[in-house]
């Protein structure tokens, strides 16, 4: 077992690394406050080959696969500029499309995608249905050689931003007491009857969250991921990904903040020497950076294990204890280092509080820590269903 990155994962590092100073916390601040795409960053990404780095070599990607993947979200997160959209466009449109999509499909949208010229957002959440994503009301209706979706979506993170967007929906009859049979289709933004309005949220982030409305928006039959009633299968081979890019930006944020109260627990002084000296903050950081490690190694692994072909139960089990492990670990890295700052940390142009709440999410979304412990409780130590 080796634990060294391979020549090629390092130099996509170093290319990353490049792209992070080129366009600094700074730079992704300002346009998270304006609340306007990074596109000068999107680009630079874009022409260094690194949009498409899950994405099959035949459909214009380096085909270099899930651990590229996390490696790159994670270090772009140690430079505090990680995207969102690598969590729905590369972590789960990526994916889907891949494993489950027509060959035409996938010459439709993959290219565009590696190439940075389209993104793809991500629309399940309900605001009745929550987690329990079988109770989601929006509906897609046959007609002919086309379906109609009908419903409302929320926290659709960046689709003001998007070309499509990939939509989850039922398309059964409803009935009171029936599992709901899904579908998931690629639906174009600007399609007639799809409209959004913003979300007022406070995550410092270039991409907004939004309320989506479907009021009859027309789907072309040939947009469905997948099989009708089918989306099951689809969204189980979506949400391994996304648990690992979330868990890897996490522990590439913790780092970032974890950076910055080091820093200035080393430089500032209240009575004799450092504060950074002082046990009561030392410990917690001390704590944090390890469980950072820890949770970055299994993400790691997670990936690696998607990448050679386990099943995707084995992959799973992985990528939800990463992800609890890793988010669990950016909330204490910035708890200590917000503490770090004392009332400093408080002012907007520390940008310190931005990491809290930013870490305090992973937590919450895209699955709650009761869920992946509920998971993890029934499906990998096999005790009786809790919900």
């Amino acid at each position: 077992m080796d634990f060294t990155l391979s020549e090629e994962h390092q130099m996509l590092l170093d290319t990353v690394d490049k792209i992070g100073r080129d366009f600094p916390r700074e730079y992704y601040v300002e346009h998270a406050k304006t609340q306007t795409f990074p596109q000068e960053q999107w680009d630079a990404l874009g022409q260094a080959g690194i949009l498409g780095v899950n994405t099959p070599e035949e459909y214009g990607g380096s085909g270099m696969g899930m651990l590229a993947l996390v490696l790159v979200q994670e270090r772009l997160a140690e430079h505090g500029v990680a995207p969102l959209f690598f969590v729905v466009n590369q972590g789960i449109a990526v994916p889907s499309i891949s494993r489950h999509g027509t060959d035409e499909q996938k010459q439709r949208w993959l290219p565009a995608i590696a190439s940075g010229e389209k993104r793809c957002c991500f629309a399940i959440t309900e605001p009745n249905a929550g987690t329990n994503t079988f109770k989601i009301t929006t509906t897609g209706r046959e007609e002919g050689d086309h379906f109609m979706l009908n419903g409302s979506k929320l926290f659709i993170s960046g689709i003001n931003d998007a070309n499509q967007v990939l939509v989850v929906a039922r398309t059964d009859d409803g009935e009171p007491g029936q599992k709901a049979r899904l579908t998931l289709f690629v639906v174009d933004t600007d399609s007639e009857g799809l409209t959004w309005d913003r979300m007022d949220t406070m995550l410092l982030n270039a991409e907004g969250q939004f309320f989506v409305y479907f009021d009859d928006v027309k789907v072309p039959k040939e947009n469905v991921l997948g099989e009708v009633g089918g989306g099951v299968n689809v969204l189980f081979d979506a949400l391994n990904p996304e648990r690992m890019i979330v868990a890897a930006g996490s522990i590439g944020g913790g780092r970032h903040v974890l950076n910055r109260g080091t820093e200035y627990a080393n430089e500032r002084e209240i009575f004799n020497g450092p504060i950074g000296a002082y046990q009561g903050l030392q410990h917690p950081m001390a704590e944090a950076k390890a469980l950072l490690e820890c949770g970055s190694l299994m993400v790691q692994k997670a990936a690696a294990l998607q990448d050679s072909g386990h099943h995707a139960k084995v992959v799973g089990d992985i990528a939800n204890m990463g992800k609890l492990v890793g988010t669990d670990a950016a909330f204490k890295a910035a708890d200590a280092a917000l503490q770090c700052f004392g009332g400093y940390g408080f002012c907007e142009s520390y940008d310190m509080v931005s990491h809290f709440i930013g870490a305090r999410l992973g937590k919450v979304a895209p699955i709650n820590r009761e869920m992946t412990l509920n998971y993890i409780g029934e499906f990998i130590l096999g005790l009786p269903k809790s919900y």
